[in-house]
């Protein structure tokens, strides 16, 4: 995974600021979809012995039992195989040029943003059959109330703690020494991106008045 990437099905980009990039933009590892293959396969089985249970128990008219062993079976299928695949389907994880988003979510969505600022470490755990396949957990170390967001099931996850370290240093040299060829983002769009960390509970109402007086005065 090197360069810029994203889903086919990605973030909605009208959520991000005019001035942000998207780095990355990942699904979990498919490693998060074994146990759903596996209830399929193993009610696949059931599914199969049942019926030939019911032909032997029920000779003259097995298809009353026939059809409430398939109608428990589909549903069993439906709760422990279908809503985990959805649910890993409508899952992102996304680093962008100013910040951390986790989005996930089949009807209701939640998301949970870390500004780049805020993080102080990245830390990764992979179990010995994780580093086969190429997948891990992230553990990600922030200022502020959260302090730690651990990401599971995430793809290539030393690569990935690579991308957020060198964006993270390139956000932070961005904002403690701009270039006179950089060209920033506007007063307004760091005020609106600020009321959004807002909103999402990411700074309180005074770290929202104090850095917006700051920006005023540049004004």
């Amino acid at each position: 995974m090197a360069g810029r990437y994203r889903w086919p099905m990605s973030f909605p980009r009208n959520l991000l600021a005019d001035h942000e990039k998207v780095v990355f933009e990942l699904r979990p590892h498919w490693v998060a979809l074994l146990p759903s293959l596996f209830w399929t396969v193993g009610l696949g089985i059931t599914l199969f012995f049942g019926y030939q249970a019911a032909d032997a128990i029920f000779e003259q008219n097995p298809e009353t039992a026939k059809s409430i062993i398939g109608g428990v079976v589909t549903l069993a299928w439906i709760v422990l195989a279908i809503v985990p695949f959805l649910r890993w389907y409508f899952t992102l994880f996304l680093l962008t040029s100013d910040r951390l988003i986790t989005r996930r979510g089949i009807i209701a969505k939640h998301s949970r943003e870390i500004p780049l600022e805020r993080i102080n470490d990245v830390t990764f755990n992979q179990s010995v059959m994780d580093r086969v396949l190429g997948a891990g957990d992230l553990l990600v170390e922030s200022a502020g109330e959260r302090g730690q967001t651990r990401i599971e099931n995430v793809r290539k996850p030393e690569q990935v703690q690579l991308m957020i370290y060198t964006e993270t240093e390139d956000n932070n040299n961005r904002m403690v020494r701009p270039g006179p060829q950089t060209r920033g983002p506007s007063i307004p769009d760091q005020i609106a991106a600020l009321a959004r960390l807002q909103e999402q509970g990411v700074l309180s109402e005074a770290e929202f008045e104090a850095k917006k007086q700051e920006l005023l005065k540049r004004i």
